[in-house]
């Protein structure tokens, strides 16, 4: 029986790195292509949302036209990310979750301050604070400062749409100019008197955000009803 099971698991596994071995991604080069595909495969194989290492390397090849070389390792460091926050997001975090982490972390954040905003969420999701502190943090706002904002505003109740503006606000003012640490003051400040004015309205449930938090959300004519969108990178 558990021989049988053994060999079900190997063609199983076989099959997925044949068919991703069978999508050209880098077709300019075969032997990265094939390392791409591997990589790609094993996050599979290991339980982690491949759509990301898919499109930053169709990133790389549509858009910044790199290396194959410099695309492979920027796979290959995505999907250690990628392994790292599902990790620090124990123990069951979604995929979107997992990939809001992955960003984070490739914007300087470690799985410490990952951590710290799992506990502050609780049971609620954690992809809009952790698109949030992303945001901060491309805004140039200090980690820690990040880190200690976003947990706080969970903690106070803030909602959903109200994370989501403090974090567009900021990325506004720093547009136009604004100092970030003073920016991210200024509006933080704003929101807690909100929160502490009018306490019925905090304690929104965090609930999961749409499932596609790939693609460029730091544009400053983006409608500020919906999620942030870490930004892709080559």
């Amino acid at each position: 029986m558990y021989r049988c099971l053994s060999v079900v698991a190997l063609i199983a596994a076989a099959s997925r790195l044949t068919a991703a071995q069978e999508t050209v991604l880098i077709p300019s080069d075969r032997e990265a292509n094939a390392q791409v595909a591997q990589i790609v495969a094993s996050a599979e194989a290991a339980g982690l949302p491949t759509n990301p290492i898919v499109g930053k390397v169709r990133f790389g090849v549509t858009v910044t036209r790199a290396k194959p070389s410099d695309i492979v390792a920027a796979a290959r460091a995505l999907a250690e990310r990628l392994e790292l926050a599902r990790t620090a997001l124990e123990p069951n975090p979604s995929q979107p979750e997992i990939e809001a982490g992955a960003n984070a972390l490739a914007e300087k954040a470690t799985p410490k301050e990952l951590k710290t905003v799992r506990r502050a969420s609780g049971n609620r999701s954690v992809v809009v604070p952790l698109s949030v502190l992303t945001q901060l943090l491309v805004s140039k706002v200090k980690l820690s400062r990040a880190t200690e904002i976003v947990t706080d505003l969970i903690k106070r109740g803030a909602t959903t749409p109200q994370l989501v503006a403090l974090g567009n606000d900021v990325q506004e003012d720093v547009g136009v100019g604004r100092p970030a640490n003073v920016a991210v003051e200024d509006r933080a400040r704003g929101l807690t008197a909100v929160l502490a004015a009018e306490p019925g309205l905090g304690g929104d449930k965090v609930t999961a955000a749409p499932a596609d938090i790939n693609g460029a959300f730091l544009n400053a004519g983006q409608p500020k009803s919906g999620p942030p969108k870490p930004p892709k990178r080559p």
